[in-house]
């Protein structure tokens, strides 16, 4: 049990949001949604959801994707953006 700990926490050690991201792009370009591209992340890995967003939330770019995302599919309010 002490030895899946220590595992455990090395990997979390060893996630960053850059190499998130280059996992989940690989994803992308295979035509897979964000947010099921996050979430098969972190079942392959053996990981929470909630630990792989922690480590999104770090990435302002991911987050924003998956953010538009949501607003797309109407799990979040839209924001209001000013049109560029």
């Amino acid at each position: 049990m002490a030895s899946q700990n220590v595992e455990s926490l090395k990997l979390i050690r060893s996630l960053n949001s850059e190499r998130i991201a280059g996992e989940i792009d690989r994803h992308i370009k295979a035509g897979v949604p964000y947010i099921d591209a996050v979430v098969d992340y972190a079942e392959s890995n053996g990981l929470e959801v909630e630990v792989v967003g922690e480590i999104i939330k770090k990435s302002p770019m991911l987050k924003a994707k998956i953010y538009r995302e949501a607003e797309e599919l109407n799990m979040v309010e839209k924001l209001v953006r000013l049109p560029v």
